[in-house]
């Protein structure tokens, strides 16, 4: 059995879960600028300017007011000259990542946008210092550990042991209620929101609760609310075909992988079809040292499917995967050291994947995403975990509704995408009746920080209800080159 702590790394919504992990520190204190709401000089590691963090004292649960809190946090990017511009406002992904953790990145690729507004980042409750719920386990190989189900509810109930909040309150209704009440005590208006992955969702639900407080919104890598986020076999295996498909198609990568496709599944067939996990030698990638690779179904699934996510891992699929064919899998273990921690609070991810998908999806929804040659890997997968979780809670039907509206919206699907494929976009723009909904060619999960993305958003944001008139720049996002050898491309 896998771990399903560690597994809820993988089967969140890693939205923004490309950008590293990235760090905030204050570096001295200043005066509130509004009731109750405490500002701090800051710095975000990988920008060298100082922001500006807060933090806001709001109920746990927004119907007690007067009952118990938790401090939310948010930073704020200033414009580079007085503005008096909306600002835009991230919403980050996972669920379970903290927009603060990745504004350094975030800040970075829309450094242009800061020259007429400001950048604030919303922490989402139950991420970062606003209650946040890291489940894992210090100590675990990433390498060798494959938990029972004892190990990880020690797991969970070590996180949880010291957790002062109740579960049932870190859902996405009331984290939407926590980023209006922000913008709010913050001053602003009105903010044009950025909601990547599972932001993408959050902005959805932002939109339709508190549209006199949105000028527009960029949703990019679109899970509208009525799907079922979680079972990810039938878009990982989509994506995995559409790699295959590639690689045939590339004279160079046909030559050096001629049986790529074949070559996977045996892989595939070999793992799932053994009682035990394999135990394969490797080199770690850290230290050289001799070491073990413990595999089943479960972890070769997602590693498949976390190197879909973008172009820089994809290249380097093919090589993995005939190298394993071969008896090497240095490569797939060098690929799990490129990947790396993403940055998710997995107790909130968890907390929500469970609670507001797999609980709420039908049988014949799990029973399609099954119908696979992955099987119910991914299905079982996400129910293990949830088997695990105390946090139960139910949100009203009307809260998944396809959300309707007519504010300026951009959207954008990257063609490749594993997890929130396009068909996903077109789903969530149709209620929308002032979209433009563009899909990148060459882009896997996440648009918007690639390539000309940047420019597209500053455009968008400019003049929200005008047609943009430069889109054919995400036909020019360079296509794969696969690796083909262990030094060169």
């Amino acid at each position: 059995m896998t771990d399903p702590v560690a597994c809820a790394r993988r089967f969140g919504l890693p939205g923004l879960a490309a950008l590293a992990l990235l760090a905030y520190s204050s570096v001295g204190l200043a005066s509130s600028t509004a009731p109750g709401l405490v500002q701090e000089t800051c710095y975000l590691k990988g920008l060298a300017d100082r922001a500006e963090c807060f933090q806001l004292q709001v109920p746990e649960d927004p119907a007690q007011p007067d009952g118990a809190t938790l401090p939310l946090h948010a930073a704020r990017l200033p414009a580079l000259t007085p503005s008096t511009q909306p600002p835009l406002a991230i919403l980050a992904g996972g669920p379970g990542q903290s927009a603060i953790e990745v504004g350094g990145t975030v800040g970075q690729a829309f450094q242009a946008l800061r020259a007429d507004r400001d950048i604030l980042l919303l922490e989402q409750r139950g991420t970062g210092k606003s209650h946040g719920l890291k489940c894992e386990d210090p100590e675990a190989d990433p390498y060798q550990d494959l938990f029972d189900s004892a190990q990880s509810a020690r797991i969970i109930s070590n996180c949880l042991a010291d957790f002062p909040g109740q579960l049932r309150h870190y859902n996405t209704p009331n984290a939407i209620v926590d980023f209006a009440r922000m913008v709010r005590a913050l001053g602003y208006e009105k903010v044009h929101l950025y909601g990547g992955s599972y932001g993408s969702r959050a902005a959805l639900v932002f939109m339709r609760e508190y549209p006199e407080l949105v000028a527009s919104a960029v949703i990019d890598g679109l899970a509208p609310v009525q799907t079922i986020v979680g079972p990810f076999a039938q878009h990982g295996l989509r994506a995995l075909n559409l790699l295959f498909d590639e690689c045939e198609n590339s004279p160079a990568c046909a030559q050096k992988f001629p049986n790529l496709r074949a070559d996977y599944w045996a892989l595939w067939q070999g793992i799932s079809s053994q009682e035990s996990p394999q135990a394969v030698p490797i080199r770690h990638p850290k230290t050289l040292a001799p070491h073990t690779l413990a595999l089943d179904k479960y972890k070769f699934f997602q590693l498949t499917l976390s190197n879909l996510y973008a172009q820089e891992q994809r290249q380097l699929l093919p090589f993995a995967i005939s190298e394993a064919a071969k008896g090497n899998w240095h490569p797939f273990a060098g690929l799990m050291a490129i990947a790396g921690d993403n940055g998710m609070y997995t107790g909130l991810t968890t907390n929500i994947l469970c609670n507001e998908d797999l609980r709420r999806a039908s049988p014949g929804q799990l029973a399609a995403d099954s119908a696979t040659p992955f099987g119910d890997t991914s299905v079982a997968l996400l129910q293990q975990l949830c088997a695990q979780w105390p946090g139960e809670y139910r949100l009203d039907a009307s809260h998944f509704a396809p959300v309707e509206s007519n504010l300026p919206v951009l959207a954008l699907s990257g063609r490749l995408d594993p997890v929130t494929p396009p068909a996903w976009g077109e789903l969530a723009t149709s209620q929308l009746g002032n979209a433009t909904h563009l899909v990148a060619e060459n882009a896997a999960h996440i648009v918007a920080l690639r390539g000309c993305g940047p420019e597209l958003v500053r455009a968008f944001l400019n003049n929200p209800n005008a047609a943009l008139e430069d889109t054919a720049c995400l036909a020019e996002l360079p296509g794969v080159t696969f690796m083909r050898n262990e030094n060169a491309h």
